[in-house]
Parts: C-alpha cells; sequence; structure tokens
C-alpha cells in the first residue's frame, strides 16, 4: 500500500485527535496514514451512586448509540485516504459487533471509492476470535485487505513465526494483501536496539507483506517526575531507533508512534488534575515546558498556558513558526497576550500538540534518505 517512508500515528479517536487530523495541511496528509484506536467514553456519576455495573452499561450504551456516526466523523476529520481503525481496546461484550457496524456504515457511505482503500480493520493474536472473523470476512469480501497487530507479547512464543503463517493461509488470506504491524509499545533507555533486530528478524514473509510497520512510543506515562515551572527535553528514542531499524533490517520498516502520548492506554479519571504544560516536538526530542496542576489551590490555573506559550515562542532556534503547522499558529497566538481569557484547555492544546508532532514527523520522513 506504501513503500517505508510513510508515518503511522497511532491516535485515540477523541476531540483532540480528531481535530489535530482534521488540520493538516494536505501536503502532509500525503504520507500519513493513521491508526484509529476507539476507546469506552467515560460515564458520568456525579454523585457517586452508580454502581460499576450501571457505568459500564452506560459507557456501552453511549458507544453503541455512536457507531452511526463513526463513518461520517471518518470522512470529516481525515476524509477519503486510507485509516486503520483498531477496536481492541473497547468492552469485549461489544467489540465484534461494533466492528462489524462501523465497516458496514462505511460501506453505505460510499467511503470505500476504488481504488482508494478507506477503512483497514486492525487485529491481532489478543483479538478474540468473532472480531477477528469480521475483519478477514471484510478483508476477503470487498479485496481492501486487513492489519495484522503483533505485540511484544507475541514474541514469548516460540511457535511465533508458524501461527502467524498458519493464520494466513487457513483463512485463506495472501500476505501480498496484509499490512504487518509490529508494535513494541514503550520504547525507552532500556529498549535495545540488537533485541529489536533479532526478533523482528524471526518475522515470517517479511517482503511479501503489503506494508511492513515498526510502532512504539517513548513519551512518558506522565511529567509528575518533572519539577513545576521549568523546560525539559525528553529523547524521542523511538524515532531514533527506527532510524537505524530502516538501515539494520532487509525490509526498511515504516515509522509508527504515539506522537505525544504514553502507549499505554489509561481511561482518563474526572478526579485528575492535570498540568498545564506544553509538549513540542522537535527533530531528536520533545520540548516539555511544565506547569502546575490546573485545578491546584490558589494556584495560576489556566493562565499558565499562554505565558508557557511566550516562553516557547521566544526561543527563535526552537520555535518553528506560525506557519510550520496549525498547531503552531495556535501557540503563536496564544502567545501574543499573556492575559488573554481565551487560554485554551488541555484539549485544545493536546490538539495543537499533536498536530505539530503530526506535521514535523511526516516532513521528517518525507526527507530521510
Amino acid at each position: 500500500m506504501f513503500e517505508h517512508k510513510h508515518y503511522i500515528p497511532i491516535l485515540k479517536w477523541r476531540a483532540a485527535e480528531k481535530g489535530a487530523l482534521q488540520n493538516l495541511k494536505s501536503e502532509d496528509k500525503t504520507i500519513i496514514t493513521p491508526l484509529i484506536e476507539f476507546t469506552m467514553p467515560q460515564p458520568y456519576d456525579d454523585d457517586g451512586k452508580k454502581t460499576p455495573k450501571d457505568l459500564l452499561q452506560e459507557s456501552i450504551s453511549t458507544f453503541v448509540q455512536n457507531i452511526p456516526n463513526v463513518a461520517r466523523q471518518v470522512l470529516k476529520y481525515w476524509g477519503r485516504d486510507a485509516v486503520f481503525i483498531d477496536v481492541q481496546l473497547i468492552d469485549g461484550s461489544i467489540r465484534a459487533e461494533s466492528l462489524r457496524k462501523i465497516l458496514n456504515y462505511g460501506e453505505q457511505l460510499d467511503i470505500f471509492m476504488t481504488p482508494v482503500i478507506t477503512i483497514i480493520p486492525v487485529v491481532g493474536f489478543e483479538s478474540d476470535k468473532q472480531t477477528r472473523q469480521v475483519a478477514i470476512e471484510f478483508a476477503k469480501g470487498t479485496g481492501h485487505g486487513l492489519c495484522f497487530r503483533i505485540t511484544e507479547s507475541n514474541f514469548d512464543e516460540k511457535s511465533l513465526a508458524k501461527d502467524i503463517e498458519d493464520s494466513v493461509s487457513k483463512n485463506g488470506l495472501n500476505a501480498e494483501n496484509i499490512d504487518l504491524m509490529v508494535d513494541f509499545k514503550i520504547i525507552d533507555k532500556q529498549t535495545l536496539y540488537e533485541s529489536l533486530v533479532k526478533k523482528l528478524n524471526m518475522l515470517p514473509l517479511i517482503e511479501r507483506w503489503r506494508t511492513f510497520i515498526v510502532a512504539g512510543g517513548a513519551f512518558p506515562k506522565d511529567l509528575s517526575h518533572l519539577e513545576k515551572h521549568n523546560q525539559y527535553n525528553i529523547p524521542r528514542t523511538d524515532w531514533v531507533i527506527w532510524r537505524r531499524l530502516a538501515d539494520g533490517l532487509k525490509r526498511p520498516p515504516s515509522f509508527s508512534d504515539y506522537t505525544i502520548q504514553y502507549p499505554i492506554y489509561a481511561p482518563r479519571t474526572s478526579a485528575s488534575n492535570p498540568s498545564a504544560s506544553i509538549r513540542y516536538t522537535l527533530e531528536d526530542h520533545w520540548l516539555v515546558v511544565r506547569g502546575e496542576g490546573l485545578r491546584n489551590p490558589k494556584g495560576a490555573g489556566f493562565k499558565q498556558y499562554p505565558a508557557q506559550a511566550q516562553i516557547l515562542v521566544k526561543q527563535k532556534e526552537i520555535f518553528k513558526g506560525d506557519g510550520f503547522s496549525f498547531g503552531d499558529s495556535y501557540i503563536a497566538e496564544k502567545a501574543k497576550d499573556i492575559n488573554t481569557k481565551k487560554t485554551g484547555n488541555p484539549k485544545t492544546w493536546l490538539e495543537a500538540g499533536i498536530n505539530h508532532h503530526l506535521t514535523l514527523v511526516a516532513r521528517q520522513i518525507a526527507s530521510v534518505p
């Protein structure tokens, strides 16, 4: 479907991520194919009287009610270009049927326009049998293919190579119509390049897969280890290792990451007190301007954001300029007046940060020799 100089960001299907995709420049979108992970909606329990069962049922009902809108949202925020979708993070009781309905609604909207491949389902060994079957039937029935997602835990099985080959042959699939993603999740200073190469070289049919993708993320779980009211550099270890893999494997893989977020998903809680912080991607590291909790008693709250933006924009050797991306334009606008009442919030600042990240990484990949 695409060569290795292509970018596959892994994104949750939430407001900030939707806005980040929608506001990409058309020239940057040409080398991006997002992988969208659906998550369960956050139920409301303001008075604390609902049981866990009630909360789960409310979350399930909300998700199911929104399924008819998913394909329209994909069209609105991303367009007709290819997109991967993964339902592994939603509740198991509705997983297979949700995937089936999302794919069916997509066809009814006529967003699968030949020769464009639009929605490509993602499954793996962790997927239940019913969900895998939905994806396989879709792949065979439409000819659009599917993405098979391998995780690091799968390498613990000595029979992994045979299991992969069996999954292809026994289901009547062709490797040439399958995108193989190897998702190592957390990539950090403990990650050994040699270990990754050894594992990747265990994979079968490496030159036959439609695309070969290596994913991982190096952004930390949270920023609590960083002292507030300061600026920090966090290495983009995932990018650095991918550059080495591109030269060290017999087939260079496409790059996939979790943008400016931690790879392991944890549902949000209404009781959280996130810090006002800007996450700004640079060529080999992230610049983090770290603030304090937005709900801290007698704290500066949301007013921290414009002040942080001004700190970033004044660093001419770092800030890319307001024309670089939608995200950079947003940062520059907020930096003009530290007393503005339109400070932005965690959603808008995450949207800006992800949009900037997507833009920078897309251009990095385009310039790789």
